[in-house]
């Protein structure tokens, strides 16, 4: 049941749906802000979760030795998932660690070995359980590995010292780009030294940019970068939002996320819901015995919404984890839908 589960895992994430993604990070006098849209060409339903710190968990398949993957979250978070609990498409820890996947076709992947495997969705909430800046994220490749051919990814990731990184795996090794070779904290669904070759030869005008829209995203979200300015433009917020509008609208883009890393604060909205919502991480409860609780991404609210998350429903999951599978076209039976929610069902507070 195990390896066949991983294999169905291997496909939860929004990259199996043909999803195209931005992401950025620019500095503001008060700290670093992130903005993340995700491109979908299905419904963007998804989840909103409050992960407690504390937990005891396991990954779903074992390395070439046996192993799994175990560890217990050291820090809570809030994450926006597309196909439950677990299986975090970006997100932002109390440590003002943020992290956003994207699509990167190109991606080759290591073979298996001793490291224990994890999907795309579980890696992301792996590292936003355990580390507190981009070293810590670069240094977690020693102890685990990523298994999810069938989504393949790379990621932008900011630490509350306003510190980024752009993680890729090519040939089968981790690649990262940190300090002086990541001159661009931005990225797009084309690799991260493509990108920036395309800038600085002139944009997406240039053949090898291909894809031409992502280079061109690139382009728009290191401009607006550049060009903030708190004195004239305000709430960086704000900026970032439209920012993101800019990059790719309604209703190609089904979700506008924007982290506030030093306040920790989380704004979102949705293609399905405009209004804006407001998290400020400091009013949630994160200790292991407040346990899980979710909010659906797209419900009709606005403004503050710490007060609207209801406790962690298993069936409610089990239901927007089905759904995704089902638009995906991720073949899946009852028996192991719910095998998959039981697995993570089973984490609790460590000892």
């Amino acid at each position: 049941m195990r390896i066949h589960l991983a294999l169905i895992l291997s496909g939860l994430m929004l990259i199996s749906l043909h999803a195209q993604c931005t992401c950025f990070s620019f500095d503001t006098p008060e700290g670093p802000v992130f903005g993340a849209n995700l491109e979908l060409f299905i419904p963007g339903d998804g989840l909103v979760y409050v992960n407690p710190r504390g937990i005891e968990k396991e990954g779903f398949q074992a390395s070439s030795n046996g192993a799994t993957a175990k560890w217990v979250s050291k820090y809570g978070s809030v994450t926006f998932n597309l196909a439950g609990r677990e299986f975090a498409a970006g997100g932002m820890n109390e440590a003002g660690l943020v992290v956003g996947a994207l699509e990167l076709k190109a991606t080759e992947l290591p073979e298996p070995d001793d490291r224990p495997p994890l999907p795309i969705g579980t890696w992301v909430q792996y590292v936003l359980d355990t580390c507190d800046s981009v070293d810590d994220v670069i240094k977690t490749d020693s102890k685990v590995r990523i298994e999810d051919q069938a989504s393949p990814s790379h990621f932008l990731i900011v630490d509350a010292e306003g510190d980024g990184a752009v993680i890729e795996f090519m040939d089968g090794k981790l690649v990262y780009y940190t300090g002086p070779d990541m001159p661009v904290k931005a990225l797009t669904y084309m690799r991260y030294e493509r990108a920036l070759a395309s800038l600085r030869m002139g944009g997406p005008r240039w053949w090898w940019s291909n894809p031409g829209e992502s280079a061109q995203q690139f382009a728009k979200a290191e401009a607006r970068n550049k060009e903030y300015n708190p004195e004239t433009d305000g709430s960086a917020v704000r900026y970032a939002f439209t920012t993101l509008s800019y990059i790719v609208g309604f209703p190609i883009t089904k979700w506008n996320i924007v982290y506030d890393i030093n306040k920790r604060e989380v704004w979102y909205r949705t293609a399905d819901s405009t209004a804006t919502k407001h998290i400020t991480m400091s009013k949630l409860d994160l200790s292991c015995e407040s346990s899980y609780r979710m909010l659906d991404v797209n419900e009709k609210i606005d403004g503050d919404v710490e007060e609207e998350f209801i406790p962690y429903d298993s069936s409610l999951n089990l239901r927007f984890f089905k759904t995704f599978c089902e638009r995906s076209g991720i073949d899946i039976s009852e028996e192991d839908a719910i095998g998959v929610t039981r697995h993570i069902d089973r984490f609790k507070c460590a000892e």
